[in-house]
């Protein structure tokens, strides 16, 4: 049954819509002012590792003579994107073959969409700082972009918006979600991003995997939350490995996925088995 409808906010809407030439060449010149037309996907597909091990975060990476650039969606702060964007920067880079003409080598772009209910200001001073570095050791070979969707949701009347809200249909009544998409497709720009999301919410096969996203993300959410208040009755401060361990063992014996303990803990499998 049907009770809600997915958006683009969904790791599976967010691969299929944007799987598509024409799409994501509009929603990056509409969004992060990017003219990007001629490019292949090094990246689009949904694995099953995104949905054990990256919760909520989505990727497409595409490249063409001149630069790769990579679109990453966020909806938690998994504070893991740091080390991941400089280890995807650092192996862009070493498998790049220029010979003795470094000017050859590409340049890399990250454009991450966020959509944090709170304490965005933090996260952009973090990923501000993040640029900074990267710009001071590898000058124009590295750069980030930001949109917030949660900013984009306060302003009414602009292209921004209009996504905005298309990514954040779940979070709508089913009612209200419907109006939102009727509305939208009146724009005949977004005329074949509204049809995929309607004809992935109408797909059963389709709308059970992004209902299975959902729940695994809800799943992290509280995860994470057990570990919060887990930290504070044992009195451990957070990050020391034994009030992390104790942590794992409590979190596996209430049934949490091992793959969720894993990322929300920063143990190792072998670590958290051993409780088993």
């Amino acid at each position: 049954m049907i009770t809600k409808l997915y958006g683009l906010k969904s790791d599976l809407n967010f691969k299929n819509v944007f799987g598509r030439k024409r799409n994501l060449i509009m929603f990056l010149s509409d969004i992060f002012e990017e003219e990007v037309e001629d490019f292949w996907y090094v990246d689009k597909e949904y694995k099953k590792e995104n949905r054990n091990l990256r919760y909520g975060i989505s990727d497409i990476v595409i490249e063409n003579e001149k630069e790769r650039i990579m679109i990453e969606m966020q909806n938690q702060d998994l504070k893991n994107l740091e080390p991941r964007i400089t280890m995807y920067f650092s192996n862009h880079y070493s498998t790049q073959n220029p010979g003795k003409n470094y000017e050859n080598v590409k340049p890399l772009k990250v454009l991450l969409i966020l959509n944090y209910p709170y304490g965005i200001s933090k996260i952009l001073k973090k990923y501000q700082m993040l640029e900074e570095n990267m710009k001071e050791r590898f000058g124009d070979l590295f750069s980030i972009q930001i949109w917030n969707i949660q900013k984009a949701l306060k302003e009414k009347d602009t292209i921004d918006y209009w996504y905005a809200r298309l990514f954040h249909l779940s979070e709508y009544e089913i009612d209200e979600s419907r109006l939102i998409l009727e509305e939208t497709k009146k724009n005949l720009k977004f005329e074949n991003i509204v049809n995929q999301i309607e004809r992935y919410n109408m797909d059963l096969k389709t709308y059970q995997k992004m209902k299975e996203e959902e729940m695994l993300e809800m799943t992290f959410e509280e995860a994470t939350a057990m570990i919060k208040l887990d930290a504070e009755r044992t009195g451990e401060k957070k990050g020391e490995k034994k009030g992390k361990l104790e942590t794992a063992r409590n979190l596996l014996e209430q049934g949490i996925d091992i793959n969720i303990i894993m990322k929300a803990t920063n143990l190792t499998e072998q670590q958290i088995r051993q409780f088993q």
